[in-house]
């Protein structure tokens, strides 16, 4: 094997040599590479466990969040609309409507209508434009002229902040997000086979009896 590793033109100039010295020095710095890039690796992947870990909590905390105004905007427009106000005032609450509900939709995490979401309502998605479209919400809340309204703006407008610098400071927010999302549809999906499953084998047994 050390024959082997030693240069032809060595082995030309000194046919009767029969062990020349094998190249230890060299190989110590290869083996000593490996382990400084393991130690590497480990420490990165252990500066971004810290974060990692607080995600679950924060992705939950922002879902109430968005849930909860969404809910709030509705129900501050619902309102305002069944009070009869003034045509301008009633299309603003239609507009405000539809977008609380498309926030709804989105924080559910159902597969089909993330997805239907993802295609045609892309920008909230995006950190910028998500802040802007909750600012614009808000405004137009604000516009209602009563407490609730007012209440409910200031509300959009700290959740679109709040959203904005939980996207900026967790780079992996969207990625722990998307993992617990499809963790959620495979429970769905379990939980409906396992009724399905169920109602067959109660139809299977009235039959028989």
């Amino acid at each position: 094997m050390a024959s082997n590793d030693s240069p032809n033109w060595l082995s030309e100039e000194a046919p009767g040599a029969a062990e020349p010295a094998p190249p230890v020095p060299a190989a110590a710095p290869a083996a000593a590479a490996p382990t400084a890039g393991a130690l590497t690796g480990s420490n990165s992947s252990a500066a971004i466990d810290p974060d990692d870990k607080e995600l679950p909590g924060i992705i939950l905390v922002m879902r109430l969040a968005n849930m909860g105004v969404s809910v709030a905007l509705m129900a501050c427009s619902i309102i305002l609309m069944i009070s009869l106000p003034s045509l301008s005032n009633w299309v603003l609450a239609v507009y405000a409507t539809c977008g609380g509900l498309l926030i709804c939709c989105l924080e559910t995490q159902l597969k089909y209508l993330r997805v239907l979401i993802a295609v045609n309502f892309g920008f909230l998605f995006n950190s910028v434009w998500r802040l802007l479209f909750y600012l614009l919400l808000g405004s137009v809340t604000w516009a209602y002229g009563n407490l609730f309204g007012r209440v409910v703006a200031i509300a959009m407008w700290v959740t679109g902040v709040l959203n904005t610098y939980i996207l900026c400071r967790y780079p992996g927010y969207r990625k722990i997000r998307e993992r617990i999302a499809e963790e959620e549809d495979k429970r769905i999906e379990a939980r409906i086979s396992k009724e399905v499953k169920k109602q067959a084998v109660n139809q299977l047994t009235g039959s028989s009896s």
